[in-house]
């Protein structure tokens, strides 16, 4: 059987909760859920917009996973300490899933 994508790399996949603060207000944050090796690759133009007063380019990526329909666009991707939103989760076969992701630059 022969070598099935390049996938080498291992990345975490963190899923959205919401917790209360101690006054009770709605708190978001990011945990652990699982992790997935995947293949990643330059997802051509990058977007670019102002963060106090500073042109910031967040990188894009285009993810490939063995499937998972458990994966969805609330999630984050946590590569090589780099934390990424993930802008669309598209099954392109039955096989694997294509995640496109965007750089958190803050």
């Amino acid at each position: 059987m022969g070598k099935i994508g390049n996938m080498d790399r291992r990345v975490e996949f963190k899923s959205l909760s919401s917790t209360k603060s101690s006054m009770g207000a709605p708190v978001k944050s990011y945990t652990h859920y699982c992790y997935r090796w995947a293949s990643r690759e330059a997802a051509g133009e990058s977007s670019e917009r102002f963060v106090n007063n500073r042109l910031i380019i967040a990188p894009r990526y285009k993810y490939r996973i063995h499937r998972d329909d458990t994966i969805v666009e609330t999630m984050r991707i946590v590569d090589d300490g780099d934390t990424y939103n993930i802008l669309s989760v598209n099954p392109p076969d039955t096989l694997f899933l294509e995640i496109l992701a965007e750089k958190i630059v803050e």
